[in-house]
């Protein structure tokens, strides 16, 4: 019993010591934190894919008609045309003729609001042309998205400050070191915040405790 009472302050003395010699690194005085901010960009433009499927000898009218939007959307060009021949299997054997043939061409363009989305839409039925338009994401006029980036990247530095605040010892001062910007990729992928019309910016901050 008495040899059992001697062992107990010799266990707990080398407890002690190795506790005060776990090493110490210089990354145990950093926090690392990942600053986010989130907004909606329902004012936000409109890419858009504007394609003609149909007989050979409407192709000139579509075309013209797009030659003339071209005043007013600028970035429209033409990215694909091609010129199929639409043969049936009832006809084999017959002679083939040119309304046999259909054509497909396809248009690349941005708009700035919805107004000229509707607009495009409205002229192509009235003039009763078949057509396909597809939204592909949203659009936002250069110069304004930089603006918009530079607000969203202060508000990220925002956030991450506050976690900085939270996750030091009782208030403890500390100093920026580093900010990086992240990719803004989520697990669905960067087309899912293109269609649901918003932005994200996600920075990683170092901080060094003072």
């Amino acid at each position: 019993m008495k040899k059992q009472k001697m062992l107990l302050p010799a266990l707990l003395l080398g407890l002690g010591l190795m506790v005060s010699c776990t090493p110490y690194t210089e990354e145990d005085n950093y926090l690392e934190v990942i600053g986010e901010y989130e907004q909606q960009t329902p004012e936000a433009g409109y890419r858009l894919n504007l394609s003609y499927n149909g007989p050979v000898e409407l192709r000139d009218k579509f075309t013209a008609w797009a030659d003339s939007m071209k005043k007013e959307v600028p970035s429209m060009v033409k990215s694909n045309e091609n010129i199929y021949l639409n043969y049936m299997p009832e006809q084999m054997g017959k002679k083939i003729s040119k309304d046999m043939y259909q054509t497909s061409v396809t248009y690349l363009l941005t708009v700035n609001d919805s107004a000229m989305y509707s607009n495009i839409t409205q002229d192509l039925l009235k003039k009763n042309l078949p057509f396909n338009l597809n939204v592909m994401g949203t659009f936002i006029d250069p110069a304004r998205k930089v603006k918009l980036q530079h607000t969203m990247m202060q508000k990220a530095l925002e956030n991450a400050k506050a976690k900085l605040a939270l996750m030091s010892d009782e208030g403890k001062d500390y100093e920026i070191v580093s900010v990086e910007e992240l990719d803004n990729t989520t697990p669905y992928g960067p087309e899912y915040d293109d269609f649901n019309r918003r932005m994200i910016t996600r920075l990683k901050v170092k901080a060094k405790l003072q």
